[in-house]
């Protein structure tokens, strides 16, 4: 609906829009330019016309000196200019030194003519009414004053500027005319990029996950564009990739239980068959719907932590006895494998954090650790600070079989399983989300977590944790887990062994 409403409304498309800024700006610098030509060149033809005046007010006060005490002379001079530029409406006048006229042209306007010359200076220009004129006091050889007056209306020059407005009106219309077509022309360029992106962000869809937009390669702000909606699109794909192989996946492991659960039960449908039978029959539903209940959850802690960002915690919690209280539930196992367990952290570390989420990371690394630990082998937990990032780094190593190093990348995948020979128990079975799920508790708390292993030598998960600033980020332990309480393991700065014949060593 909103993409039609765009198209429906024309003045609502980026094109129009610089179409009409366009002409609108230029439009008014037009305007504005065309008025100050206009004033420029009416100051310009009055500024010449004065000119002119003062110089043939300047010839008068030679011809004065030269023919001086001659004035019919002077007054010829006069005349002469009159006519000259009759066509231009000159006059001219000639005073004595009391203001009384000796002389005045035909055309000299009576407003000028009585124009007092108290008024007057040594030189100068007036303007009285629709006529302008210089005026100037002379003085001959004999030290008599005159005052000559040469003039002429301005209509002449309104002429010559309303001249210079009628060119410049014709202009201005043609600009006017021609500045919706450029303005549209040089938006349409402008525009015809977004265009093509709109073309193929239109043909995108979720099952062609591979198209991208054009990159013109003019690296300008529509590459740019161009270069994040792709890195965008990647994003996209590889996380839509990911969810469908989620899917699969869950559907696949699912599909096994779900198989083993409708076959036990057709079975003990089948025929009468004895109490012990039906038990054994419930015995394989109960597990198998336990197994079921597990995935389930497992697979909502990672849909959880898929959607959520790094999360602020307001409890602070002690790493060192949730590492410690973790490892005691897991002594019965190493005890039955004959697997060495050794905890080493020389000192306890708080911040804030889910403790059941990282008492569930560390069972699952533990978990994982030990399935693939051959007996006879050994399992070293660690916790220590690194002082120049102030992380906490936790690590998990064991001696097992180690993960082939083109798997090394992917065991943080859910459901990857490199290879289920390698879990030499008998009684528990991996859904391959544990490490996923360690994963996504991990980046909630801002950590990061990495795997290193070499076959035939072991494997070493590291957890590297951000400490809390606030108060100190190191602080002694107080209070221990709840969820899994051990005052053998409350002792922080001691090295604790589980050998396999079930003592423990300090």
């Amino acid at each position: 609906m909103p993409s039609r409403l765009v198209r429906a409304i024309p003045w609502a498309t980026l094109r129009v829009r610089l179409t009409l800024l366009n002409s609108a700006v230029v439009l008014l610098a037009t305007l504005v330019s065309l008025a100050a030509v206009r004033v420029a060149g009416r100051a310009a033809f009055y500024r010449e016309a004065d000119a002119v005046l003062r110089g043939e007010v300047g010839e008068i006060a030679i011809a004065l000196q030269d023919f001086s005490p001659d004035t019919n002379a002077v007054i010829a001079e006069l005349r002469r200019k009159a006519v000259g530029h009759e066509e231009r409406g000159w006059f001219t006048q000639l005073l004595d030194g009391n203001g009384t006229t000796i002389w005045k042209s035909d055309g000299c306007p009576r407003e000028v003519a009585d124009w007092p010359v108290a008024h007057e200076k040594i030189e100068n220009l007036v303007q009285v009414g629709p006529y302008r004129f210089a005026r100037r006091r002379l003085t001959n050889s004999a030290d008599e004053s005159f005052y000559v007056r040469i003039g002429m209306p301005t209509v002449f020059l309104d002429e010559d500027v309303d001249s210079l407005t009628r060119i410049l009106i014709p202009v201005g219309l043609a600009i006017s005319l021609l500045t919706p077509l450029a303005g549209y022309w040089l938006a349409l360029r402008a525009t015809s990029p977004i265009a093509g992106i709109l073309r193929t962000a239109e043909h995108l869809k979720p099952t062609r996950l591979g198209d991208r937009l054009d990159v013109r390669g003019t690296h300008d702000e529509l590459d740019r564009v161009s270069l994040t909606i792709n890195r965008l699109l990647d994003q996209v794909a590889g996380y839509v990739e990911r969810q469908q192989q989620f899917v699969t996946d869950a559907a696949h492991e699912l599909r096994g239980p779900l198989a083993a659960i409708q076959n036990s039960l057709e079975v003990a449908s089948a025929k009468e068959r004895s109490s012990e039978d039906y038990r054994a029959t419930l015995d394989v539903v109960l597990e198998e719907t336990k197994h079921l209940s597990k995935m389930a959850n497992d697979l909502l802690l990672l849909a959880e932590g898929e959607s959520a960002a790094p999360m602020a915690f307001a409890e602070d919690v002690d790493l060192d006895a949730i590492l410690r209280q973790t490892a005691s539930m897991f002594t019965g196992v190493a005890e039955d494998r004959a697997i060495q367990l050794v905890i080493r952290s020389p000192q306890s570390l708080r911040r804030p954090a889910d403790q059941r989420q990282l008492c569930q990371v560390v069972s699952n690394l533990l978990d994982n650790a030990i399935r693939f630990t051959a007996a006879g082998g050994c399992l070293t937990l660690s916790l220590a600070l690194d002082a120049a990032s102030q992380e906490a780094v936790l690590s998990v190593a064991d001696t097992g079989c180690g993960i082939q190093e083109q798997y090394q990348t992917r065991v943080f995948d859910r459901f990857f399983q490199a290879d289920a020979a390698r879990d030499r128990s008998t009684t528990h079975r991996g859904g391959g989300l544990g490490l996923a799920i360690c994963r996504s508790i991990v980046e909630r708390h801002g950590g990061q977590i990495d795997l290193t292993s070499q076959m035939g030598q072991g494997t070493t998960v590291t957890v590297r944790l951000p400490l809390s600033h606030r108060g100190g980020s190191i602080a002694r332990a107080t209070t221990g887990c709840a969820r899994c309480p051990d005052p053998a393991y409350s002792s922080p700065g001691l090295a604790v062994t589980i050998k396999g014949d079930g003592k423990i060593l300090r």
